[in-house]
């Protein structure tokens, strides 16, 4: 009876350390399981973030082109109205000399013949 007693508590602690492992390896496996997930799942965040760092980045240089387009174009806006200004001033002096040498003339012939001839008063 004691040799049974001794099988029996020896089966007993066999299936109790049975039944321990199985639970260890049980949470092992639920752990790599949750870890595998997790690493997974920063993966992913990792993926995701390269994919909008690089359309930030496409987005960034297409309004750095947008505005450096958009800035050449006033620049040579700016750059044709001060020369249309500077034309419009230079006509504007040479016609001021026109007038001034038709003025000039016109006075030296009064000053010399102030009545022309046919028209006297």
């Amino acid at each position: 009876r004691l040799r049974d007693l001794r099988n029996y508590a020896k089966e007993k602690r066999n299936e109790e350390k049975r039944q321990h492992q199985n639970e260890l390896d049980s949470m092992e496996n639920h752990y790599k399981d949750q870890f595998s997930l997790l690493a997974e799942a920063i993966s992913q965040e990792r993926q995701e973030l390269k994919v909008r760092q690089k359309f930030q980045a496409q987005t960034l240089h297409k309004v750095k082109r947008e505005l450096r387009a958009k800035m050449e174009k006033e620049i040579q806006q700016l750059q044709h109205m001060i020369t249309q200004n500077d034309d419009d001033a230079f006509f504007r002096e040479l016609e001021a000399e026109r007038f001034k040498a038709r003025l000039q003339l016109a006075s030296f012939q009064y000053s010399k013949n102030p009545f022309p001839r046919g028209q006297t008063s």
